[in-house]
């Protein structure tokens, strides 16, 4: 398992977060950086983060940001949270593909669309997203 407490999120902050994350698992998991699993995770990851920030940057700002990343033989399981940045996330994991002419919007879809799992906690102060290992 591996774990990270994120203080004051930040936009300039989210790729070396996303690259201690991603450098960390490719290590545990002898992950290719050039797979498909890995760009799935490092988009999931930079998705989640960005739109805490985006969504409500005063609790990006002032909450951590937790990450938690598990793994089965068969799954990896990340868990991102940041209490204070909830939202209705019911809205956004129901309306199916956004339109091209739409400005924002895609990142949830993406991750429902590549994940084999992808879900909030009852808040949406937590995102749950797992992936197939193989």
């Amino acid at each position: 398992m591996l774990t990270y407490n994120f203080p004051g999120m930040a936009k300039e902050n989210v790729k070396s977060y996303v690259e201690l994350i991603l450098r960390d698992i490719r290590k545990e998991l002898s992950l290719k950086e050039e797979c498909l699993l890995h760009y799935s995770l490092q988009l999931s990851i930079w998705e989640i983060l960005v739109n805490i920030i985006d969504h409500n940057p005063e609790a990006a700002a002032i909450c951590h940001t937790h990450i938690a990343i598990r793994w089965t033989d068969s799954d990896i399981i990340l868990e991102i949270t940041n209490k204070g940045s909830g939202f209705d996330w019911r809205k956004y994991l129901t309306t199916g593909p956004p339109s091209l002419a739409q400005e924002r919007g895609r990142g949830l879809y993406i991750i429902q669309s590549i994940s084999k799992h992808f879900t909030f906690d009852e808040n949406g102060e937590s995102a749950n997203i797992t992936f197939p290992r193989k």
